[in-house]
This record gives structure tokens, C-alpha cells and sequence, in this order.
């Protein structure tokens, strides 16, 4: 097998690129430089997916088929799509459930209609855009295609501060604000995992190409219950602290990752993977104790800088007559 990668030197990119590697197919990885190397054995391609002529380093190379790790913007995956259409067989897009049009019911299954999901903000717009390119060219016959929609990847070399924001903050015995209470639900899955499904729905194209699937663990919990077993995995006593956004002055109507209060949104996000499972006989096992745990092992064999500072936090904490240091 013949596979490129857009993105791919970094968490989930570098575990798919090597587990492809060990299996022998043939990986080129196209990526700016900027976060890392590609793993060994990957033919090295230096592109910036923002620039128009940003995948001109792969020349006239055909592939079975290409993994886009990194169309943040629906920009991105318009040249990839002109690039490649003829060249690639079968093209499968890491997308998010912000493409669905939140729903009182959950969880939300495949054919829940498109929103996105408000809390995303551009975030969401970019992914659907992506997908609504990506399923116009599968009509127009230029390639098969599969959508992955993701929550919260988790595990060990996780570069978003998700399991960092919480276990940094339990070491340094900081309180751990929870908006809402942290009552709201969300939905995780480990990285391993996803690697599997990516690697069946790429042996599997003939099943695979012309379906989304969702792709999580399918047991939800709580963002308070979240960083309660952070905290029983690390052994630390949490300081937890119930508040109301808008009540402090810091709510926003969408999320930015660059300046949070808590790594994940105060709203009950839950997404159906049994499709997954049911078409390609693969299941999201990793319950959330072991991604935690996992990641823990992987962190505390690291340095581990002072937790990153963001400025809603702060100002939650200073409001509330707490320290952050």
C-alpha cells in the first residue's frame, strides 16, 4: 500500500505512520516542518498547506490513498482535493462531531444533520465545509472517501493541553475550575484505538469509502467525574471549584483553545460509534481510567513545565480571591 499523509508528525499522525511502516507499506509525509520529523522510513515531503502551491513537493506521485491529519481550514482541503483528484484512490479526512448540529438527544449517530455544533465557532464552520467538499467530489466520481468524526483524543504524546492541564495542575495543587459544576458529558477516546480504525478503514476502502464514522470510546462522562479519576490516577487530592462563567465575567459563545478555563466546553457532547464496529468489526476499547493512566506513565518520564497560564483562568481566579501560582 501506497499511503500519503497531510500532517503526520505528531500523536496520532507519527503512531500511523509508523504502524504502516511495520506493516511495509510505502508512507510519504507531507507536513511545514514546523512540529517535528517524520517518523523513520517515511519519504519526507516539506509543504505549507497555506500556501497555493503547498503540495507541489509531490510532484506527479500517485497513492493508494491519503490520510488529511491537518486541513484546519476548508481552504486547505480545496488544493488538496484539485491536487490529488486522480491521483489518489481513496481519501480519508480526520473531521470532529463540531460538523453535527447539536441534538437534545444523544448520542449523535452518523446521520445527524450538519450544523456545526455553535460552541466550535470556525472551527466547526471549516470542518463541515471540508466535508461537504470532500462528499461533492465522491459524487462527481474523483475518489472514494471517509470521514473520521472525533472528540477528545487522548493518550500518551498528546500535544493539546487536555490530561497536561488537569495532571499539571493537580501536581502543583492549583484548584481546577469546572464551569457548570462540570455536569456536562463528553466523550474521549485513546489513541491507539483510533490508530486501528484508521489502519481497517484503509485495508477496507471497499466498505469504507462513502461513510462517515463516528469514532469514540462509548462511555461518557462527566468533565467533574473526568478530573476526579485524573485525580485517583495521580494520587492527589483535587481542589475542585464550582463556577459560573458569566457570573466571573469570562464566558464566551465559543471556544478558544489558546485561552480556556477548562479543556473541554460546558455541554454534553456524545457521539454514536457503533457503526464502526457494526461495518468494520472495530471498537473503541480503551476505557477512560486506562487513557489516563496511560498518559500519566507517559508524562511523568518527562519534564513537566509549570502548567500553561491562560488569561480566563486568571481572571476567573482572581474573581474568586484565588491563587494561580
Amino acid at each position: 500500500m501506497n499511503v500519503l499523509i497531510l500532517g503526520g508528525t505528531r500523536f496520532v499522525g507519527v503512531v500511523l505512520a509508523r504502524r504502516l511502516i511495520d506493516s511495509g507499506a510505502r508512507v510519504t509525509v507531507l507536513n511545514r516542518g514546523v512540529t517535528g520529523d517524520a517518523p523513520a522510513g517515511c519519504v519526507a515531503i516539506t509543504g505549507d498547506r497555506g500556501a497555493e502551491d503547498g503540495l507541489a513537493g509531490l510532484g506527479q506521485s500517485r497513492f493508494d490513498a491519503v490520510v488529511d491529519m491537518s486541513a484546519y481550514f476548508s481552504d486547505w482541503t480545496k488544493r488538496a482535493v484539485e491536487a490529488l483528484a486522480g491521483r489518489v484512490a481513496h481519501y480519508v479526512f480526520i473531521s470532529s462531531g463540531a460538523v453535527y448540529r447539536p441534538s437534545a438527544e444523544v448520542p449523535w449517530p452518523e446521520s445527524t444533520p450538519f450544523g456545526p455544533m455553535p460552541v466550535w465557532g470556525q472551527y466547526g464552520v471549516e470542518k463541515v465545509a471540508s466535508e461537504k467538499m470532500l462528499w461533492r467530489a465522491y459524487s462527481e466520481g474523483r475518489f472514494g472517501v471517509t470521514c473520521f468524526r472525533l472528540p477528545f483524543i487522548l493518550g500518551p504524546g498528546n500535544f493539546a493541553d487536555r490530561e497536561s492541564f488537569a495532571f499539571g495542575r493537580l501536581e502543583a495543587r492549583r484548584p481546577l475550575l469546572l464551569p457548570g459544576g462540570g455536569r456536562a458529558l463528553n466523550q474521549f477516546v485513546y489513541i491507539d484505538d483510533v490508530v486501528e480504525a484508521l489502519l481497517a478503514v484503509l485495508e477496507r476502502p471497499d466498505v469504507a469509502a462513502g461513510s462517515a464514522y463516528n469514532c469514540a470510546y462509548g462511555k461518557a462522562i462527566t468533565n467533574r467525574g473526568w478530573v476526579e479519576l485524573c485525580a485517583d490516577v495521580a494520587g492527589i487530592e483535587p481542589w475542585l471549584v464550582d463556577i459560573d462563567e458569566t457570573t466571573l465575567g469570562v464566558a464566551m459563545s465559543s471556544v478558544d483553545l489558546t485561552n480556556i478555563v477548562f479543556p473541554y466546553p460546558d455541554l454534553h457532547y456524545i457521539l454514536d460509534g457503533t457503526k464502526l464496529t457494526r461495518e468494520l468489526s472495530v471498537e473503541m476499547k480503551t476505557g477512560n481510567r486506562r487513557m489516563l493512566e496511560e498518559y500519566y506513565a507517559w508524562w511523568q518520564a518527562r519534564p513537566q513545565p509549570a502548567p500553561r497560564q491562560y488569561a480566563r483562568e486568571a481572571q476567573a481566579l482572581s474573581a474568586l480571591g484565588l491563587s494561580a501560582g
